[in-house]
């Protein structure tokens, strides 16, 4: 289990429940508002106590003990200005700031009570596996927040990763019991190398990383023990209390290939492409339904390959059969 870097404030015992938004000087003028999005479940009765704060950007000091003054500076955004307009909505706090003295960053710090509950995704990445390989994929636990999701994306493709699956949602208790992350069902002709089950302390799902990338992951090893089967099947499922969260991955594990791999045609090209249009818009619309599914198809390289794969189990393979004849006419 790879642990996430915690961040915490003391203080208030407080945990960072989003990402960080900078807001830079206007001149004499008020900055434009900002929409902070964060992971606190806000359900009827919840008795969240969140709280916006600041800090100085740092521009060009590097030394250790800047560092470590940057890290522990945060303070009360109304401490600082007295002005400043907050206003929360259901998964979004807007603020509004008057003139700056000085280019800072604001985030939002959440005190939940006991029965309070946070937000998060199962997220699945891995590279394109191949026959009698063994197969190593990374399952996260991350915000359930736009950014989360697209910082974790990003990190993962340069990488060389993929997302393998769609999103899954959990709720995570305010509790000390670790978070269990399980192979469900998995096809004959594999195994998972050091056992089925990993576990995530509730402490780092709790306390969200800062980079906004570092977040809690399990790593598993598949191993291809049949080497004349391709298709693989695999239920995935990730618990906590009364919660759970489960998903499927469908991949194929196909020969390895040499340079003579022929070029994706021009209609997987438009396909591809029209995916990537899809979820810019997506993105802008801040649709999260439409996000989880395109995150997914938006990592297509070959489409006759993925097709071939979920043919019998996937519910991707209506989606992009259809995607495939509108776009190829």
């Amino acid at each position: 289990m790879h642990p996430a870097a915690r961040v915490e404030d003391r203080e208030s015992r407080s945990v960072l429940i989003s990402g960080r938004y900078k807001i830079l000087l206007h001149g004499f003028f008020p900055p434009p508002s900002v929409l902070i999005e964060h992971c606190c479940l806000m359900t009827e009765g919840n008795t969240w106590v969140i709280a916006i704060k600041c800090r100085p950007i740092l521009h060009a000091s590097s030394d250790s003990s800047a560092k470590i003054y940057l890290t522990n500076s945060w303070r009360n955004v109304e401490e600082v200005y007295p002005d400043a307009k907050i206003e929360e909505k259901h998964n979004d706090i807007q603020v509004t700031l008057p003139s700056l003295r000085e280019d800072i960053e604001v985030a939002a710090f959440g005190t939940p009570r006991k029965d309070d509950q946070k937000r998060m995704q199962m997220a699945i990445f891995g590279r394109n596996p191949t026959q009698g390989s063994d197969w190593k994929i990374r399952i996260y636990l991350l915000d359930d927040t736009i950014t989360a999701v697209k910082q974790v994306c990003q990190k993962e493709e340069e990488m060389g990763n993929r997302l393998l699956t769609a999103l899954a949602g959990l709720f995570v208790s305010n509790s000390d019991e670790d978070i269990r992350i399980e192979f469900t069902a998995l096809e004959t002709g594999w195994q998972i190398k050091g056992g089925k089950v990993q576990t995530i302390t509730s402490r780092d799902a709790w306390n969200s990383p800062e980079n906004a990338t570092d977040f809690p992951r399990c790593d598993f090893e598949i191993r291809h023990v049949d080497k004349t089967k391709e298709q693989f099947f695999c239920g995935i499922t990730t618990s906590h209390e009364t919660d759970s969260a489960n998903t499927e991955v469908v991949a194929l594990f196909e020969q390895k290939r040499g340079r003579d791999i022929n070029p994706p045609t021009e209609g997987l090209r438009r396909l591809k492409d029209a995916w990537m249009a899809l979820l810019a818009r997506t993105l802008k619309s801040r649709n999260r339904r439409f996000l989880i599914n395109l995150s997914f198809v938006m990592h297509v390289d070959n489409f006759q390959q993925e097709n071939r794969a979920v043919s019998t189990k996937g519910r991707l393979s209506s989606l992009l059969k259809e995607a495939n004849r509108v776009f190829t006419k």
